[in-house]
């Protein structure tokens, strides 16, 4: 596929995500520690399917519409970061897209008083 650009909310230290780890197993942090996030009411349910997939947007606009920046500000403390991603393997699972965890290149993580 060709290269394109996505954006995520991660953490690129402990590989820790919100709703599932790096392995693919469910944490709850956006339900339980991160609940003042807005996405915390999405359940994302488990799906073998789609584990090694990591769910994101193909927009910064529409990455506000699961975080605001505020939000943002906060999970920054937890050392969660804006990453902007270069996919080649990427395709639309239910209501957004997901891009491959292995092959999806990290291509800058900025504060989101950069932007």
């Amino acid at each position: 596929m060709i290269p394109k650009i996505f954006y995520r909310i991660a953490n690129n230290k402990t590989k820790q995500g919100l709703w599932y780890d790096y392995v693919g197993n469910f944490t709850g942090l956006i339900h339980d520690k991160y609940s003042f996030c807005n996405s915390s009411k999405l359940p994302m349910p488990y799906d073998p399917n789609i584990v090694g997939w990591l769910s994101a947007t193909d927009k910064l606009e529409t990455l506000w519409l699961w975080f605001s920046k505020e939000e943002i500000k906060q999970l920054e403390e937890s050392g969660y970061e804006l990453t902007i991603y270069e996919a080649t393997e990427y395709k639309v699972y239910e209501n957004h897209w997901i891009i491959k965890q292995d092959s999806s290149i990290i291509k800058v993580a900025l504060p989101v008083e950069s932007i």
